[in-house]
C-alpha cells in the first residue's frame, strides 16, 4: 500500500504519565460519574490518563460502563459530575470541537447515511473536519471499487472500512474504536485487524472490545472496568506479572505418578486431562531442575513446555480479586 505518508503518524514511544512540558494529555477523565434519569448509575468516580502514543484497551464485563464512557469522550453525554476532556479541553469548553476534530472515532454501528454514495460520505466528513485527504484514505482501505456506490449495498465488513476510512480522513492524532469487529465473520475480522496495525503505529488509541485477543494483539495496556468503576490502568506486560507462567509436564506413566515424583517439591500443581500444570515463578530457571528431578525418579517426561498467562487470564484474575474483596 504506497503514497500513506500522511495517513499514518510519525512512531512515537508511549512514555506512561511522562509529557513533555506544556503539552496536554491527549485523553483524560476525572472523577467522573454519570447517573442517567432514573437513578441508574453507570459510572462511580471513574480517572484514568491515556497518554500519547499509548494503545489502550478499554475492558470489562457487559453492563461495566464501556459504553456510557466512549460516548462521553466524543461528547455524545455529559458527566453528571467530574471532567473528561481532550487534550487539555473539556466538554464543556467552548473549544472542545476543535480538540474533537483531532479525534478520530470507529463507532460500534456504523449508522452510515444509507442513500449517499462511499465518495459523498467521504466528502461529508471531510467538509465537517474541515480538511482530509479523501484519495489516500480510498486507496488506503481498498474503497477505490466501491467509491460510487451506495453505503446500503456494502457489505458488514466493507461498512467498518469505510469507518476506519472515515475515521482517518483527516490524520487524526486519536483514534477511538468501539467494538470494531463486533458482528463480523473471522475473515473480515482479520482484515480490520490488518488494517488497524497500519494505521495505530504513532497515534493515542482507546480500544473499547470484548474480545480479549483482539485487544491482546493490539493494544500495550489495559483499563479495566467493573460495576462502574476503573479496577486498573496497566500496561499488559506489568499486568502478566501477577499470574505466575505454568510448566505443561507430561510423562508416559501418567499424571499420577508425575504428581507423586512433585509432592514435597515446594511446588504448586493441578491435574489437567493428561497433563500436570506447574505454576513456577522462573519458568526458565526452574525447568531443567525440575526435569532432572523427574528424571531422576524413573519417568519418562515427553512434554514440557511453558505455558504464559493470557489477557483472558488476567482479566478473570483482576476482576475475580476485586470480587473476592466486595
Amino acid at each position: 500500500m504506497q503514497g500513506r505518508a500522511r495517513v499514518v503518524c510519525p512512531p512515537r514511544e508511549w512514555e506512561g504519565d511522562r509529557l513533555a512540558l506544556n503539552e496536554h494529555v491527549p485523553l483524560e477523565v476525572s472523577s467522573v460519574t454519570k447517573v442517567y434519569p432514573g437513578g441508574v448509575q453507570a459510572l462511580d468516580q471513574v480517572s484514568f490518563r491515556i497518554s500519547p502514543g499509548e494503545r489502550a484497551c478499554l475492558l470489562g464485563p457487559n453492563g461495566a460502563g464501556k459504553t456510557t464512557l466512549i460516548r462521553l469522550l466524543t461528547g455524545a453525554l455529559r458527566p453528571s459530575s467530574g471532567r473528561v476532556s481532550l487534550f487539555g479541553l473539556g466538554v464543556e469548553d467552548p473549544s472542545f470541537l476543535q480538540a474533537k476534530r483531532r479525534v478520530g472515532i470507529v463507532p460500534q454501528s456504523p449508522g452510515m447515511y444509507r442513500d449517499l454514495t462511499v465518495d459523498d460520505f467521504l466528502q461529508l466528513v471531510r467538509d465537517l473536519y474541515g480538511s482530509g485527504n479523501i484519495p489516500e484514505v480510498v486507496e488506503a482501505f481498498g474503497l477505490a471499487p466501491f467509491r460510487t456506490r451506495r453505503m446500503a449495498e456494502l457489505s458488514g465488513g466493507m461498512q467498518r472500512r469505510l469507518s476506519m476510512a472515515a475515521a482517518l480522513v483527516s490524520s487524526p492524532e486519536v483514534l477511538l474504536l468501539d467494538e470494531p469487529t463486533v458482528g463480523l465473520d473471522p475473515v473480515a475480522t482479520r482484515e480490520v485487524h490488518t488494517f488497524l496495525r497500519k494505521v495505530m503505529p504513532g497515534r493515542t488509541v482507546l480500544l473499547c472490545t470484548h474480545n480479549l485477543a483482539e485487544a491482546e494483539a493490539l493494544c500495550e495496556s489495559a483499563v479495566i472496568l467493573r460495576q462502574g468503576k476503573v479496577l486498573l490502568h496497566e500496561r499488559i506486560a506489568t499486568l502478566r506479572q501477577r499470574i505466575q507462567p505454568v510448566l505443561v509436564l507430561r510423562a508416559t506413566q501418567g499424571p499420577e505418578r508425575l504428581a507423586e515424583a512433585l509432592t514435597g517439591q515446594g511446588l504448586a500443581f493441578t491435574h489437567e486431562a493428561e497433563a500436570v500444570h506447574v505454576h513456577v515463578v522462573d519458568a526458565e530457571a526452574q525447568a531443567p531442575g525440575l526435569l532432572r528431578h523427574l528424571l531422576g525418579a524413573g519417568l519418562d517426561v515427553y512434554e514440557c513446555r511453558v505455558v504464559t498467562p493470557s489477557l483472558e487470564d488476567l482479566f478473570l484474575e483482576v476482576v475475580g480479586a476485586n470480587d473476592a474483596r466486595a
